[in-house]
């Protein structure tokens, strides 16, 4: 077994400006100068009906070029028998002519059904909104290739559990297996994608170890990390990452016998086909008390106390140990309990250190007490619990007791603090005395009896409970009109109703035949909206008879509003204006119809 771990550089605390300038200064520089140019390409160029072909297109870009850079056209050239379906995007930084360029890759699922030579030709996308030219890619499928022929690269997904639990951590291994066209190598920026996961970014574990592949044994590269999902349901996870030759990023162990090629890797980008994860929800009804969200199977060791004897008001620290194998850094801490006897503060998360002889480790968490009383003899218990979930229950993990002796001396009391305060000052305190008589007499008091007991108290300690009713009957009316919103609609309608029939009534007692007929018609709109409901003005005339009853609308009120609607429409749009004198001979007819139609509201 061999092991190799990346060079480890001395901390940056240690450097002094000069060296980390020269650090920096021996860094590769980044050259974002060069014209941007794609690459586009069939993995593998030959396939099987049925057999999957990655497209990849691959830009010299910045990372932005994955988000909203990139605008490709719609749809894809592609042939109709060929489905193109977007599946990875990433980006990765590579050594170009002595300097780190970025790189933007795009892949396409291609499963073509047919046989045949399909070509996606020469097209145009736009990039920093500049156009550039994706070359052409052929795909060929035939019906019969030797066996064994190459296929698509992808990352394989294994995740230790398919059915877990919210808050459960699962190990999920990401695999790239050796073939023979493409000896073992390594996979750099991997990504756990999925919605509701929350991703464990160290420790990671990268291996090359061999492993079954296509009926045989194959070595194979093995990136393993701790997913914990979130959410409950049908979850998908998946994985992409870029081929990195034999360039790592951490220690990673070697089993076995693995041919180490010293090429430049290709930094191409594979994905893996989604699994489903099935995650169930934690049960609630036999949940016990001091479960933080711990999920996991853990044990409580016995707690430890700085001291069993303490005096009185003097505060003690009490370590709690919690064992397990994983995700010990993401157990809160229980609550501290509030007893008589003391004062507890929060607990403080200590370290995590590993179990002498086993695969355990073991987390802290540090409590304050206070006893405020020498009655007490044990520090109190505080429940903690945890969900287990390979018994499928919640276990009681409460950090036990411990004997204490509680004395009286060794605290101070106020005299003896005001005796030291008086013995170290440096200046005598001012004796106080009297203030000299006040030349004014202040403030009178009308009556000696207190404010509780006079008789408006009680009407004064009943204004919060009213003002407290008069807001839920606010609320509960506010409610009901957002359930309701045509009450409001009608009951506005009424009053701008009511408005506009005073300024008709000021119109006709004044002669104002054309003020008589706008107000007229702004009557009619007015109590005939809230029956679509629409705004006033978007009303005409054939939506105002449509609220009258059948018999009037072919009647004496009918003819009347078709009469003020074409003198105003005359009167808006004709070259010469039709007389409405006339109509305030109709005021009583129009007014009945207006009656009518306010008692509709």
């Amino acid at each position: 077994m061999l092991i190799l771990a990346a060079r480890q550089f001395p901390s940056a605390c240690a450097q002094t400006p000069d060296q980390m300038m020269q650090i920096m200064m021996s860094q590769p520089r980044v050259d974002i100068s060069a014209p941007v140019a794609a690459t586009a390409s069939f993995d593998p160029p030959v396939v099987q009906p049925g057999e999957k072909s990655v497209y990849r297109v691959t830009f010299n870009a910045t990372s932005d070029a994955s988000a909203v850079a990139v605008r490709w056209p719609e749809p894809m050239p592609a042939p109709s028998p060929l489905k193109l379906r977007l599946v990875a995007s990433g980006h990765n930084m590579q050594p170009a002519g002595g300097a780190m360029q970025m790189f933007s890759t795009f892949n396409y699922d291609a499963q073509p059904a047919e046989p045949g030579t399909f070509t996606i030709p020469e097209y145009t996308v736009e990039v920093y909104g500049k156009p550039v030219t994706v070359p052409a890619a052929q795909l060929v499928v035939r019906s019969e290739l030797p066996a064994p022929h190459e296929l698509a690269r992808q990352l394989l997904v294994e995740p230790a559990a398919t059915n877990v639990f919210v808050g459960e951590g699962f190990r999920v291994s990401v695999l790239l297996p050796a073939t023979p066209a493409h000896g073992a190598e390594g996979v750099s920026e991997v990504e756990l994608k999925g919605d509701g996961f929350v991703v464990q970014k160290n420790p990671v574990r990268q291996s090359i170890e061999t492993r079954e592949s296509n009926g045989g044994r194959m070595p194979a590269y093995v990136y393993e990390t701790i997913v914990t999902p979130i959410t409950a349901g049908q979850l998908t996870l998946s994985a992409q990452g870029f081929t990195a030759g034999m360039q790592f990023s951490g220690p990673i162990v070697i089993t076995g016998q693995v041919s180490i090629s010293g090429a430049r890797p290709q930094y191409l980008l594979l994905n893996s086909e989604p699994v489903t994860i099935n995650v169930r929800p934690l049960p609630t009804e036999s949940e016990l008390p001091g479960f933080t969200g711990a999920v996991g199977s853990y044990t409580c060791a016995p707690p430890r106390i700085t001291t069993n004897t303490v005096s009185m008001g003097e505060p003690v620290q009490l370590t709690a140990l919690i064992r397990g194998q994983k995700n010990l850094d993401r157990i809160n801490p229980p609550p501290p309990p509030r007893v008589q006897g003391w004062q507890i503060f929060p607990a403080v998360r200590g370290g995590i250190v590993a179990e002498a002889g086993t695969a355990n480790q073991e987390a802290s968490f540090n409590y304050t007490l206070i006893p405020v009383t020498t009655e007490v003899q044990s520090t109190p218990a505080i429940p903690f619990s945890c969900f287990d979930p390979v018994k499928g229950r919640y276990m009681d993990l409460t950090i036990p007791p411990v004997p204490v002796t509680v004395v009286a001396g060794g605290m101070l009391t106020n005299a003896d603090t005001a005796l030291m305060t008086s013995e170290t000052a440096s200046v005598p305190e001012e004796k106080s005395g009297l203030s000299q008589p006040a030349q004014t007499p202040g403030k009178t008091a009308s009556s000696l009896v207190p404010l509780q007991l006079r008789g408006w108290s009680p009407l004064v300690q009943l204004l919060p409970a009213l003002g407290f009713c008069g807001l839920w009957f606010w609320d509960r009316r506010r409610r009901f009109l957002e359930q309701h919103p045509e009450i409001a609609r009608r009951s506005e309608a009424r009053r701008a109703l009511r408005r506009e029939l005073r300024r008709l009534e000021l119109a006709a007692t004044a002669g104002d035949a054309a003020g008589f007929t706008r107000c007229a018609i702004k009557a009619l709109q007015i109590a005939s909206a809230p029956h679509y409901p629409a705004e006033p003005q978007a009303l005409v005339c054939g939506d105002v008879l449509q609220i009258l009853p059948a018999t009037e609308r072919q009647g004496q009120s009918g003819e009347t509003v078709r009469r003020f609607f074409a003198v105003a429409d005359a009167s808006a749009f004709a070259a010469v204006p039709g007389t409405t004198v006339e109509l305030i001979a109709a005021k009583s007819v129009l007014k009945e119809i207006l009656l009518k139609l306010e008692a509709s509201l």
